[in-house]
């Protein structure tokens, strides 16, 4: 799915969806947009965003501060905008779990050391 400049959904192919590679990764995440507070489990990112699973659901185009806990036990905290929510999706699946995806504003730094890691497991 992606969306339309006015943030509706439409569909696209599934090798036409995701345009960067995607890590699998169960990663604790704490979230603030606006005035939702939450936390939830990273499920997969990339070099450039994630996709957080959780029952809270920002708005689209929000703001976000996000932290997550890496297995080590080390905190990263990031900015970005909340792409998308499952709640916007046309058809879902029965056993689709709400969450929603963010695009990181800056992936330096730890972001980047973490997305390093998983290329060379």
């Amino acid at each position: 799915m992606v969306l339309s400049k006015d943030h509706r959904p439409t569909m696209r192919t599934a090798q036409d969806r995701r345009r960067l590679k995607r890590y699998v990764e169960r990663l604790d995440a704490h979230f603030q947009s606006g005035k939702i507070r939450g936390c939830g489990l990273v499920r997969n990112l990339s070099k450039e965003g994630l996709f957080i699973r959780s029952e809270l659901l920002p708005e689209p185009g929000a703001p976000i501060a996000l932290t997550l806990e890496t297995v080590s036990g080390d905190k990263i905290d990031l900015n970005g905008t909340v792409r998308w929510t499952t709640a916007q999706v046309p058809e879902p699946q029965e056993d689709m779990k709400s969450g929603f995806g963010v695009r990181i504003e800056v992936t330096g730094g730890a972001y980047r050391d973490l997305f390093e890691a998983l290329l060379l497991t």
